[in-house]
């Protein structure tokens, strides 16, 4: 039977924006909840590029990697946290080591749940077109 949710590519990639962004979120959350610990480093990964990396996958574009030598690096494929295409570079630096700005954390927090919400929405308004083509029993 044919599945009209998991074969709509609009609704993959907003699933897949989703757990993006709610990734990002939960490092964003760690770095404020550590905001008072000493020599905590900031973590966190590029939203934009991590999407774009899983469009590409999604669309098929992105060549496949394999191990083409015993001793080159395993190759892990799972869906963990993505890599960070820069480092961050803290805008200053307390005296223990710490770099968490709670400005950029609240800054990056609202711009990740901006995106989340709006890939809700996007994938919402798709399940209702959904709804209403079984509904009426029309295409």
């Amino acid at each position: 039977m044919f599945d009209l949710v998991s074969s709509n590519p609009l609704i993959q990639t907003m699933d897949r924006a989703m757990s993006l962004a709610s990734q990002r979120m939960e490092l964003i959350a760690s770095n404020m909840a550590n905001i008072d610990t000493p020599g905590y480093r900031t973590q966190d990964f590029n939203f934009q590029a991590a999407l774009k990396n899983e469009m590409a996958r999604l669309d098929g574009k992105q060549m496949p990697i394999s191990q083409t030598h015993p001793m080159h690096f395993q190759i892990q494929m799972d869906h963990s946290l993505p890599p960070s295409a820069e480092m961050q570079r803290p805008a200053y630096e307390r005296n223990d080591g710490n770099d968490v700005s709670l400005d950029r954390e609240s800054a990056a927090l609202a711009r990740t749940q901006g995106a989340y919400t709006l890939s809700a929405s996007f994938a919402q308004q798709e399940l209702r077109k959904i709804y209403t083509i079984i509904r009426d029993g029309k295409a």
